[in-house]
């Protein structure tokens, strides 16, 4: 029996960007996935999935689980039989007897392959560190998810920028006031025609911008800033997009024009600090330095709401929407490889919401902006 622990996950890599990261397979439904001492790495599947994984997935060993259930009831003709019992005695077959999982390993079946004698211990940081320095593919992969995800910002702005002005203040749609839901329906039939899975798309106008994560809903209003925040997942590779803009149709008041410009101010005042070996926690104050300096401070309103910039500078990109490394008030040191975005912003409850977000890569000297769809605010 090995006494070295083997690494285990067992999940549908639909959900698991670690299981999808190490075996490139997507699945809807849960395997088992064991990267052995010796570093053979095993998958275990359905019938229905492994002749598909054998064309798609990087393992050295494929298992069928009818096979392993045969073999099973021939040693154990009366056991319980199902999933656990299957694993269990699958890894008693690799005489594995410790095995190390990601902190989201399903309970249930960690305390079974206890009781079985295979010892399970979570990892609590990042199950494979290396995932966080993308390799070039990876970098193509999000890349091409930010390139659909402008086209899609450009949909939703050009309607936005075709709409009237009514006499009410609101922005209409031939008869008909625009709203957020209609100009986030048509982003998402786009992204949905071009393979990208939209979720949660933010059209937030006016006063509901100066909640982070409304996604907006009802007529949008002229003369007020529109916060579009787009961050899709392309069906084929995993890979997230993720990309903010603020516009407005009409004339945005002298506040708003500044607050846009000084968050614009900001961005590039964090891409002139990322870079390898920087900590992130620099990066977000010299932000919000900014920030405040340009006359936006951050704190609370009488009422108790937050109002300023408020939330960190940046997060990691990839096959989550939010991994490592983060850029705000914790310290984490930036390296060669890292996506990430950069999105400061203002929020005001008598004004509204200005964001703006790009992803950029990290280098050794400085960072690539991987975003190109342009700014502007006036439509």
């Amino acid at each position: 029996m090995t006494k070295m622990p083997v690494r285990l996950l067992y999940a549908a890599s639909e959900h698991s960007a670690d299981l999808l990261y190490i075996t490139g397979f997507f699945a809807p439904d849960p395997f088992l996935f064991v990267c052995a001492p010796d570093g053979v790495r095993h998958i275990v599947l359905s019938t229905l999935e492994i002749d598909r994984a054998r064309r798609c997935a990087r393992a050295d060993r494929l298992h069928d689980w009818s096979l392993i259930q045969a073999r099973y009831q021939q040693y154990h003709p009366d056991g319980p039989g199902g999933e656990r019992a299957l694993i269990a005695f699958f890894l008693q077959e690799l005489q594995i007897e410790q095995a190390l999982v990601p902190s989201d390993f399903p309970l249930g079946l960690a305390d079974y392959l206890r009781t079985a004698g295979i010892a399970v211990t979570p990892v609590e940081e990042s199950f494979w560190p290396e995932r966080q320095c993308k390799r070039p593919e990876e970098v193509a992969a999000v890349e091409a998810a930010l390139a659909l995800t402008g086209e899609a910002m450009l949909v939703g702005i050009d309607l936005i920028r075709a709409a009237r002005i009514g006499a009410d203040g609101l922005l209409y749609q031939g008869a008909e006031p625009l709203t957020s839901e209609a100009v986030r329906g048509e982003i998402h039939a786009f992204l949905i025609r071009h393979g990208a899975v939209p979720q949660h798309t933010i059209v937030a106008g006016g006063r509901q911008g100066a909640d982070p994560h409304e996604e907006g809903s009802g007529p949008l209003a002229a003369h007020q800033p529109i916060i579009l925040d787009i961050f899709p997942r392309m069906a084929s590779s995993g890979y997230w997009g993720d990309m903010t803009r603020t516009v407005c149709r009409g004339t945005p008041s002298e506040r708003v024009q500044r607050a846009w410009e000084a968050v614009r101010g900001a961005q590039e005042v964090a891409f002139a600090r990322i870079r390898a070996g920087v900590d992130g926690q620099v990066v977000h104050a010299a932000v919000t330095e900014h920030l405040t300096a340009a006359g936006f401070p951050t704190g609370r309103t009488a009422e108790g709401l937050q109002e300023g910039f408020f939330h960190g500078t940046g997060h990691g990109l990839g096959l989550e929407i939010h991994e490592s490394p983060r850029i705000g008030q914790r310290g984490q040191l930036l390296a060669v490889g890292h996506l990430v975005t950069v999105e400061p912003g203002l929020y005001y409850p008598d004004m509204g919401g200005v964001r703006l977000e790009d992803v950029v890569l990290v280098e050794a000297e400085g960072c690539r902006n991987l975003t190109t769809t342009p700014k502007f605010l006036v439509v």
